[in-house]
């Protein structure tokens, strides 16, 4: 105790003779120098107090320090640079805490409502609602252990926490789901101490696991396989370390998912790629079919997928058009991980506002021409109501949203070219042959459309 008493009445004496330092290298002759030194002694002592801080205080600092700097660099008639990621990273490390749900539940909207008067009319009600099912999916994914009574220290089988969640209202229950599968995973790689967990989803204990849980089940353990192998990288990591986490990613997969449903667990490494890491993208995408050629195609689904959700991307004023949208062909390589990209973004669009069908009405109305010439659109959109069917198919809103009608003709017509014909032909057709060959898991990635 007493050395812990000298060393707490020495850092206040220490900062004081430092800041003291400094001042006295700031008006000394050679300013140019002295300021230079100044700012180097300033960000050692930065650096050094920032590696004793720990979680969600350490991504707190990380996303202040971001916004500092921005502050700085517009008062300097500089572009301020946004670290996005580190915002994704802060929430997924604080969202189970008070003040991230108050932050969601009551600051988040009275700002998206501001900033819709500064979207034209057309489009300013379908954006605002659009930002509000964003929100939900938020708040329903965050609060799913809560909802659900999870507990890392509780052994209740998989099967009856899922039966739990069947007692759900349809649309939360699909995403209940998902965070049920990434809170099995985490748990599972924690009582692995270091180790693989297999056969999460294959042994005895889930046998009994009903068939409508089983893609987003496969997809929540993938995004906890993911979240696990990034945390090992860095852009300094050499291939061999991408080329060995990826494989790691791969056969956690592989070792965990049913026939037919390992695609959906792949392609969550995309979805946390890009949410949390993006700057990791290329790195993975280089090493990828030296490891499993076939991951490339979920993975850039799950970087569409992300895209989407992204924070930037979030507030009205940012869609219409949908900058998601118009920032593929900046971020992703030409070429099928476009498509599966296009695919992922429309399979996201479906899925978080079908209860809403006049937010892809607003969508059709700027982007018509890409479902018009590109068959990936259709794809992405068709597959997510696909799964929405398989995984809730009591939902009340899967019909109304086939087969909605737009006031506008012109709309109208669109709607039913791009929307209610292929999605009714999707329902007749590729829905049994998926479900009989058990290959939902192409709902994961772009597939070409049959001539």
């Amino acid at each position: 105790m007493r050395e812990f008493t000298k060393s707490v009445l020495s850092l206040p004496w220490a900062i004081s003779m430092f800041g003291v330092q400094q001042v006295a290298n700031l008006v000394s002759p050679g300013s140019d120098r002295r300021v230079a030194g100044t700012a180097a002694a300033f960000d050692a002592v930065t650096k050094a107090t920032e590696q004793q801080l720990d979680g969600w205080m350490k991504q707190t600092y990380t996303v202040g320090h971001g916004v500092q700097n921005g502050l700085v660099d517009l008062m300097t008639g500089q572009p301020p640079a946004v670290d996005s990621s580190a915002l994704m990273r802060m929430a997924a490390e604080m969202q189970s805490g008070p003040l991230f749900q108050l932050l969601i539940k009551y600051g988040m909207p009275p700002v998206a409502w501001f900033d819709s008067f500064l979207v034209p009319r057309a489009d300013s009600a379908a954006v605002l609602q659009e930002f509000s099912n964003k929100l939900d999916i938020i708040q329903l994914v965050t609060q799913v252990h809560g909802t659900l009574g999870l507990d890392h220290e509780s052994h209740e089988p998989l099967p009856s926490l899922v039966e739990r969640a069947a007692n759900m209202e349809t649309f939360p229950r699909l995403w209940a789901v998902e965070g049920l599968g990434n809170y099995y995973g985490d748990k599972a790689l924690e009582e692995a101490a270091g180790g693989d967990p297999q056969m999460l989803l294959t042994d005895e204990a889930t046998a009994a696991l009903p068939p409508w849980s089983l893609t987003m089940l496969h997809a929540g353990i993938g995004m906890s396989f993911a979240k696990a192998i990034l945390k090992t990288l860095d852009t300094t990591s050499t291939p061999d370390v991408v080329r060995a986490a990826v494989e790691r990613f791969v056969s956690l997969c592989r070792n965990s998912s049913r026939p037919g449903y390992t695609g959906a667990a792949l392609e969550s490494l995309g979805l946390a790629t890009r949410t949390l890491y993006p700057n990791l993208a290329a790195l993975i995408d280089r090493e990828i079919p030296s490891v499993d050629p076939e991951l490339s195609g979920y993975f850039w689904h799950g970087v569409g997928r992300a895209m989407y959700f992204e924070p930037l991307n979030m507030l009205p004023s940012a869609n219409a058009p949908w900058r998601a949208v118009t920032r593929l062909a900046q971020e992703v390589p030409a070429g099928l991980p476009y498509k599966n990209a296009l695919a992922g973004i429309s399979w996201a669009i479906t899925v978080v506002n079908m209860r809403h069908p006049e937010v892809m009405s607003a969508f059709l109305r700027h982007h018509g021409d890409i479902a018009e010439r590109d068959d990936a659109f259709r794809n992405g959109l068709t597959s997510s109501l696909l799964m929405r069917y398989d995984t809730t198919r009591d939902g009340t809103s899967i019909s109304p949203f086939i087969h909605h009608e737009p006031v506008d003709p012109v709309a109208q017509a669109a709607w039913h070219r791009f929307i209610t014909t292929p999605c009714d032909d999707a329902l007749r057709t590729t829905y049994p042959q998926l479900k009989r060959s058990t290959t939902l898991e192409q709902l994961f990635h772009y597939r070409p459309e049959q001539a």
